[in-house]
């Protein structure tokens, strides 16, 4: 049996080893690392539909016809016949020149006709009376021949005359200055009483408002990409349009309700930009479309039955290639290289790589590392941003 003193120190030195245990514990437990939670990305199953590919383009919005208003003659502006901003249809009176002078110079046009004329009646009778006398002799043949000359410089005089009366009533004409088409007309450049430049004083401009046009730039890549696939569409014997639709967006990002077509194509490549000038048409009934207003133009060139669409933030570069992360099994993140067709909108097109029904990550792309499991939250629930 031990002693009281020896039983003292046994359960001391017991009380050590147990401490020294758990302090053990406690350090082997700080040391080793917490579990990490899965990564939360957004995905979104793609899926086969029917999609309408398109360009956006940004355009700009102009009169179908436009014309810079300016006198043929020059003078004093005596009459505005137009408020600004009205309608006006073609040969309306809009501006009126001070015609005095033109008036005095018509008058003395015409004075100097009735001169012309009356000195080739004089010659001419001379014409006729000496022409009988020259058989017998009666008159020296010089005689005839210098009234014959006389009375042709006399006629080419009053032809002259003649045409300096129509010049002159023409420039009488042009003092009153009309409407060259149907639209509507903008504010006044000058007021009554300015002195008016022929052929430089822009007096106000007219343009028409029904229909309207949009002059829209594609880049060449973009021009090549749709030439391609118009030429494969017709390889597979599929009818291309020859003249695809074309819809106008509005600055408010509402959709004109009018579709127009492209009814101008440039020739060239700008060789400064690198771009292709188009036109299109839109009629305009209700007035809507003003020169000048911000506008895209979204061209449709081709139907497809099942496309696989996917946001163009979930795509990543890389050396030139595409890629786009897969949710696979067991949640775990798959980079895969896929091929790219055109982009529609925000969206791509996707011409291999994907399959319908596969879980695409759209949001959280650089923290899906590959390999690492994540925890994906479909894009449905994600709450809104309240971005557009």
């Amino acid at each position: 049996m031990l002693s009281p003193k020896l039983m003292e120190v046994v359960k001391k030195s017991g009380l050590a080893v147990i401490a020294i245990c758990l302090f053990s514990a406690i350090e082997v437990t700080a040391n080793e690392p917490a579990a990490q939670p899965a990564v939360e990305v957004t995905v979104m199953q793609v899926d086969e539909r029917p999609a309408s590919l398109t360009i956006d383009i940004v355009g700009e919005i102009k009169a179908f016809r436009e014309v810079d208003l300016r006198s043929r003659v020059s003078g004093n502006l005596m009459e505005i016949a137009f408020r600004p901003g009205q309608e006006v249809k073609k040969g309306d009176l809009l501006f009126v020149i001070d015609p005095g002078p033109y008036q005095a110079a018509v008058a003395n046009a015409k004075a100097g006709l009735a001169q012309a004329s009356a000195s080739l009646s004089r010659v001419m009778q001379d014409v006729e009376r000496y022409k009988p006398l020259l058989p017998d002799n009666a008159i020296p043949r010089q005689v005839y021949d210098q009234a014959v000359a006389q009375a042709a410089q006399e006629k080419a005089l009053v032809a002259s005359r003649k045409a300096a009366v129509e010049r002159a009533q023409l420039d009488l004409e042009y003092t009153r200055i009309l409407s060259p088409l149907d639209g509507r007309i903008g504010l006044q450049q000058v007021e009554v009483g300015a002195l008016v430049s022929a052929g430089q004083t822009e007096l106000a401009r007219v343009a028409t408002l029904d229909p309207m046009v949009v002059y829209f730039s594609v880049a060449e890549t973009e021009y090549l990409t749709y030439m391609k696939r118009r030429a494969a569409l017709k390889k597979e014997g599929k009818v291309a349009r020859v003249d695809p639709p074309v819809e106008l967006i509005l600055s408010d990002g509402s959709r004109y309700s009018e579709r127009g077509v492209i009814d101008f194509t440039d020739p060239a490549v700008n060789p400064t930009t690198g771009t292709l000038t188009l036109r299109a048409v839109f009629t305009n009934p209700d007035n809507l479309l003003k020169a000048g207003m911000n506008s895209r133009v979204r061209v449709y060139y081709e139907e497809i039955d099942k496309a696989i669409l996917v946001p163009q933030k979930s795509v990543t570069e890389t050396l030139g290639k595409y890629f786009i992360t897969v949710i696979g099994e067991g949640n775990k993140a798959e980079m895969r290289a896929v091929q790219l067709g055109p982009r529609m909108g925000d969206m791509w097109l996707v011409t291999d790589g994907l399959q319908a029904g596969e879980n695409i990550v759209v949001e959280g792309v650089q923290k899906a590392r590959p390999g690492i499991v994540v925890t994906p939250i479909p894009a449905a629930d994600t709450p809104s941003t309240g971005s557009n």
